[in-house]
């Protein structure tokens, strides 16, 4: 498709998804209907405070008193953002460093180690769920982030854990976890349409609910969109724009003492490339959830299938690769007297997978099946009424590394109605991947580098405190310390003939740093809420080590980000939201600092309906997130119009 075609089309695309957004207005508005709709106004402090998150115990507990650098991203900032995808929703959370690498392509990253592709080392040390199902790939621990969507109408809360999580969540949670929460079908009833267009986006989101009787209720959905190629840095485009559909199903049954959840997605999308025809990727999940509760403890089942299939290009010589995952898991949480909690639980996850291999890039063997068991346990004990002790351990039994404990401990104490003051050691791990251990790289005939059966998994010991407040009824305020001991990071070393390269564990070192937001209500109708990290890396090699590439091969990190949301109700119809923010200078390769604004302002036509007008990255027509060197592309401004239609 010429450049010219392509702007033909986009063209026609998005007029025709304008006409369909005024359509939608116009029929909405003539109809009388009494339908109840989101209130967009804001959570109260008051509030925040006092949401329930699960991610930090694996039981629901209050905000407040949680011993962990944890940020809640709610339903309500979601919908006042402007964010049409999961991945820019996620930069909301102050505790991510959320970076844009192409049309395709984000990296995510958590106190550090967001990667550089240069040495072939990518963003690995994060664990992502979406209502309980991990998302990370065990081919080389990371995500992959065109395959993740959710209908952002649908989320209830984004739960973000900076810090080592691997006690509860397992070996790959080194440093954060991020659980997205989707809401109940039965609080998703009647419909909901979603149409927007603009020069960079077109989308299209519809979703029904449901019920069949008392205790049983529904949702299917579906989305679409087609996201338009970034620029090269010489002004051309990059030819990476992609189209993409995916459908899914909740029910939820629920008595008394009893619920049940099943829940599954479809997806699959064309993705344009530079130098060859398009790649696709492919997958499909169900999900089923079994809870029973009692009085004194609560007992959950919990099985997921999940397949994810991708392939480059094929006048490229690309590959590909198909992934099963089984998973099965039960916990049960008891409370043991009124002063004491106990977690137990374990699972086993089977994934199998089979790669087609390229002639420059291969893995031996091409297929697997790799299973990984757990079983944990976790004690938090009330050792005062404004003190509380929480312990734990998990043994996880991984394919590459056998069996690892990864023990936690945690220390919460409220000194005041609305003040909390936490502390926290624990460890965690990398496991070994495919990517680390099978391996085979060429350059024409001549292997280049090699995968090592002997990597062993990355290590990191992390000690954090931290503190929440709530300084007046207009504002609140939490700040984190962390300092994190690395060992056994992945390196490159030479062979004895300096060909094949291979991974080794030769770097250790430390980070430190601070990390805190606040929410500040201004006034009744204006709320600020402002959030930063710093971040220090002291990385060096052990002996023995080569030094190839040199420390910066571990990542190419920023010394310190912020942000700074503002969120105006100018009226009872018109709200008015921004999210302002900075992202320091990368060390290696290099890359300035940036400053970039995102905005919403939104317009409740009528109970049913809301139209809005959204942009992203507004400051600057073009700028650069990832250093172009290393395949960043230069990302483009985008400002899109919205309707938004419940009934």
């Amino acid at each position: 498709m010429t450049p010219s075609s392509e702007m033909q089309s986009r063209s026609r695309c998005t007029k025709l998804i304008m006409t369909i957004c005024f359509a939608l207005v116009l029929s909405a508005a003539q109809a009388d209907t009494t339908a109840p709709s989101d209130d967009l106004s804001l959570l109260s402090l008051q509030e925040l405070a006092n949401t329930e998150v699960t991610s930090v115990s694996k039981a629901p507990e209050g905000l407040q008193r949680a011993p962990a650098s944890i940020y809640v991203i709610t339903h309500e900032d979601i919908m006042r953002s402007g964010a049409t995808s999961l991945m820019e929703a996620l930069r909301l959370a102050p505790n991510l460093l959320v970076t844009q690498v192409s049309t395709t392509d984000y990296t995510i990253s958590a106190r550090g180690f967001g990667g550089n592709p240069r040495a072939q080392n990518f963003s690995n040390k994060l664990l992502m769920l979406i209502d309980g199902r991990s998302v990370y790939t065990p081919l080389y621990s990371g995500i992959y982030s065109d395959a993740q969507d959710v209908l952002l109408e649908d989320v209830d809360r984004i739960e973000v854990i900076s810090g080592p999580g691997a006690t509860l969540w397992g070996a790959n949670a080194m440093n954060g976890v991020i659980n997205v929460i989707t809401r109940p079908s039965y609080l998703t009833q009647g419909s909901f349409v979603d149409a927007a267009a603009g020069n960079q986006e077109q989308d299209l989101n519809v979703r029904y609910g449901g019920r069949s009787d008392g205790d049983l209720s529904y949702r299917a959905y579906g989305l679409g969109f087609h996201r338009a190629a970034e620029d090269l840095p010489d002004g051309g485009s990059a030819h990476d724009g992609w189209t993409k559909e995916q459908g899914g199903f909740r029910s939820d049954w629920s008595t008394d003492r009893d619920s049940a959840t099943l829940q599954g997605d479809l997806y699959r999308a064309a993705e344009q490339e530079l130098a060859g025809a398009d790649g696709s990727i492919a997958g499909a999940d169900v999900l089923s959830r079994y809870q029973r509760h009692t009085e004194h403890s609560e007992l959950q089942v919990q099985a997921y299938f999940d397949q994810t299939q991708r392939f480059g290009p094929e006048s490229g010589g690309g590959g590909g690769f198909v992934l099963h995952t089984y998973d099965l898991e039960i916990q049960q949480s008891i409370q043991a007297g009124a002063y004491q909690r106990i977690v137990w639980g374990g699972g086993e996850r089977l994934n199998r997978y089979a790669i087609t291999n390229q002639a420059e890039l291969l893995f031996e063997p091409e297929r697997r099946n790799l299973a990984l068991g757990d079983a944990f346990i976790q004690d938090t004990v009330s050792l005062a009424p404004t003190l509380n002790l929480t312990a734990g351990v998990k043994m996880e039994d991984d394919p590459y590394a056998g069996w690892t404990p990864l023990p936690d401990g945690r220390l919460s104490w409220q000194f005041g109605a609305h003040a909390t003051l936490w502390a926290a050691a624990s460890k965690a791990i990398r496991s070994p991947t495919p990517f680390d251990d099978d391996v085979i790289e060429k350059v024409g005939t001549v292997v280049f580098l090699t995968g090592n059966r002997l990597f062993r998994p990355e290590e990191v010991t992390a000690y954090e405190s931290g503190t929440r407040l709530d300084l007046s009824s207009a504002l609140s305020v939490s700040l984190a310390v962390f300092y994190n001991d690395y060992n056994d990071l992945r390196t490159i070393e030479p062979s004895a003939g300096g060909l094949p390269l291979f991974w080794g564990n030769f770097m250790k070192g430390d980070t430190y740093g601070v990390e805190g937001w606040a929410n500040w209500q201004v006034v009744d109708w204006w709320r600020l809420s402002p959030g930063f990290t710093l971040l220090r890396e002291q990385l060096t090699f052990k002996p023995g080590a080569s030094g190839l590439l040199g420390i910066a091969q571990a990542a190419d990190d920023p010394s310190s980000h912020a942000d700074v949301t503002s969120s105006m109700q100018l009226s009872r119809a018109v709200t008015f939201d921004a999210t302002l923010r900075y992202v320091g200078a990368l060390p290696d390769p290099a890359l300035p600092h940036y400053v970039e604004l995102n905005g919403r302002l939104g317009w409740r036509v009528a109970d049913a309906v809301d139209l809005s007008i959204n942009g992203l990255n507004l400051l600057h027509a073009r700028h650069y997130e990832f250093a172009s060197s290393q395949g960043g592309e230069v990302i483009v401004r985008s400002v899109m119009a919205e309707a938004r239609w419940r009934f």
